[in-house]
């Protein structure tokens, strides 16, 4: 199992490079700190191997979906951390990506009814709250509620009543890093406070599998 997991982190490593580079695209190379998404994306996959192959024979497939599941992660939770965008092009063929791999188990009918499901709730909140989130999040809980949905309803729950727990949080710290600086007003600049919610919701999302998983 080890060798594994050793293959992991290097692949990982590697879907973090790519996934940096993904981000770069949408918010320029000095936004993105160098090592951030590489040891991110190559803990993620080593914990994902570790979670999937211990006490159980390694399926061949675990690494390619874990490090495909890492780019696409880090990627979007680099570019909304950085840029406050989800953009389409990931966020939308994302949900795509995983019905159809999802077929491959039969359980596509699982990954739409929980992408939609967690898309709906998300754009309720979108038109009745103003403000409280954005498009891309909408479109994006397209994609994780599919991906949450392949753990079972466990796992789904958890990912959704997670995220905004984590963005929520986040927030807290942001408010209290704000308070304890001298404010320096910038025309156009963010509010210090402001935490997009697209990593919480990866980030939920991930850990909601894992857990599945555990040994």
């Amino acid at each position: 199992m080890w060798w594994l997991i050793s293959v992991g982190v290097l692949a990982g490593a590697g879907a973090g490079w790519c996934a940096r580079r993904t981000a770069t695209r949408f918010v320029g190379d000095a936004a993105v700190r160098r090592g951030w998404c590489e040891s991110s994306c190559a803990a993620g996959v080593a914990v994902a191997v570790w979670c999937g192959s211990s006490g159980r024979e390694p399926e061949p497939a675990l690494v390619p979906a874990a490090v495909l599941l890492g780019w696409w992660c880090v990627s979007l939770a680099a570019t909304d951390w950085c840029a406050r965008r989800l953009p389409n092009i990931l966020t939308l063929p994302g949900f795509a990506v995983v019905v159809v791999l999802a077929g491959f188990t039969g359980q596509a009918p699982a990954a739409v009814i929980g992408g939609v499901l967690l898309a709906a709730a998300y754009l309720l909140l979108y038109l009745c709250a103003p403000g409280s989130l954005g498009a891309g999040d909408v479109k994006l809980a397209l994609g994780v509620g599919a991906l949450a949905a392949l753990g079972g309803g466990g796992a789904w729950v958890w990912a959704a009543l997670l995220a905004p727990a984590f963005t929520a949080a986040a927030g807290c710290v942001a408010l209290v890093r704000a308070r304890s600086r001298p404010s320096r007003p910038e025309p156009d600049a963010a509010s210090p406070t402001s935490v997009p919610h697209g990593p919480a919701m990866c980030a939920a999302t991930v850990l909601a599998l894992l857990a599945t998983h555990l040994p």
